[in-house]
């Protein structure tokens, strides 16, 4: 006799996938823990055997620090070459965006729902990295004279923010969508503009 096995999700990943699925779609106010459990087809205890309440849930699951680690090796990777090899991360920022798209959709929610704290928790993450990373980098080639002097902490704030602002709109907003773009073309053009702006 053949035995199958099935491999089975833990309650508390379904939990995590139901809860960020309704979150996304309904938004926070509007969803109910038990929602939550039916989804994931658990009981409402099961819920708090793992988190105390609904906000604790949704702090787990809008983790800023996980997706900065998503990213950082990327970061790395690239610093050696920055900012001449910008559209590299900045395709990288897309794609981490698209494999993430449920969980940058709940940026809107934090947004209306929570001032903003997450999210604004979420960027100076993205920041620091940045800042920590890239800004030698800036320095030395200004120092070189291969770019100009300017303000390298405003340049990682308008770099970081424009671009994951861009990529998360996309994911909600049908306007910003650029279909008729390869993503290595949309990385390409917003890596010319940011290099060299626009003047012929």
């Amino acid at each position: 006799m053949n035995e199958r096995l099935f491999i089975m999700k833990p309650r508390k990943e379904k939990i995590i996938e139901a809860a960020m699925s309704l979150f996304a779609e309904k938004g926070f106010a509007a969803t109910g823990l038990r929602e939550i459990a039916d989804r994931a087809g658990v009981s409402l205890g099961n819920i708090y055997n793992h988190f105390k309440n609904k906000d604790e849930l949704f702090q787990h699951i809008f983790n800023p620090g996980a997706l900065v680690a998503s990213l950082s090796d990327t970061f790395y990777e690239l610093a050696e070459d920055f900012p001449f090899n910008i559209d590299r991360l900045i395709l990288s920022i897309k794609k981490t965006i698209d494999a993430n798209r449920a969980l940058f959709k709940l940026i809107f929610i934090d947004l209306i729902e929570f001032e903003g704290k997450n999210t604004d928790q979420m960027i100076e993450y993205f920041i620091q990295t940045g800042r920590d990373i890239f800004k030698k980098q800036l320095e030395d080639r200004s120092r070189m004279g291969t770019l100009k002097k300017l303000d390298y902490e405003f340049f990682i704030r308008f770099f970081v923010i424009t671009t994951i602002s861009f990529f998360a709109s996309s994911t909600m907003l049908p306007s910003v969508k650029t279909k008729k773009y390869s993503d290595e073309r949309i990385a390409a053009m917003l890596s010319e503009v940011t290099l060299t702006g626009i003047r012929a």
